[in-house]
């Protein structure tokens, strides 16, 4: 099981052509712009917990990764 990301990349890196039009890079392109709030989010959330000195609650780390599991988090083997 791989992510979205994981399976675009590996496109990517078989044929990192940048003058191709379409295909993996683009499609990579347009997911993360698409959750472009998401992933700052993601930042900012893990941005907080890691100043805390104390161990802060991880709760809305959690909320972000989730926002983000889709694309980054693995995928089933078969697909509908």
């Amino acid at each position: 099981m791989i992510s979205v990301y994981d399976e675009l990349s590996e496109k990517i890196k078989r044929d990192p052509r940048l003058t191709r039009q379409g295909g993996p890079r683009q499609d990579l392109g347009i997911i993360l712009f698409a959750e472009r709030e998401a992933i700052d989010e993601l930042w900012r959330a893990a941005e907080r917990c890691t100043a805390s000195a104390e161990g802060a609650d991880f709760a809305e780390l959690r909320i972000a990764v989730e926002k983000l599991r889709s694309i980054f988090g693995e995928r089933p083997d078969t697909l509908p």
